[in-house]
């Protein structure tokens, strides 16, 4: 089941009310404009991976093993997913001819 598409991800699974926390289960996948660390250029990168949110009012006291804590007062599904977005652009991304160089060198 597609729970949202937002900037060409989408977010596949499902979602269940606990208590007083709502739980998304699910796959986040597609493309993701992001800006090589090495050389600077922009690329897509391939997004597919499984996610586990929790998300609560604030303040939220507490830990899960399975499910990332998601303090929101208004849930809103595509605020997550930007968020989301930014996370990953913040990540250490490597275009494909970077990597093959740095392949080479080891």
């Amino acid at each position: 089941m597609l729970l949202r598409e937002f900037n060409g991800l989408k977010l596949k699974g499902s979602s269940q009310k606990e208590q007083n926390a709502l739980l998304i289960d699910g796959e986040l996948e597609g493309f993701v404009e992001v800006e090589c660390i090495k050389c600077l250029n922009s690329f897509k990168r391939e997004i597919k991976e499984e996610v586990h949110f929790k998300i609560v009012k604030p303040p939220f006291n507490g830990f899960d093993e399975k499910y990332d804590i998601i303090e929101q007062e208004n849930f809103n599904l595509d605020e997550l997913l930007k968020s989301e977005i930014e996370l990953i652009r913040q990540d250490y991304n490597v275009c494909e001819n970077c990597q093959d160089e740095f392949d080479k060198e080891f």
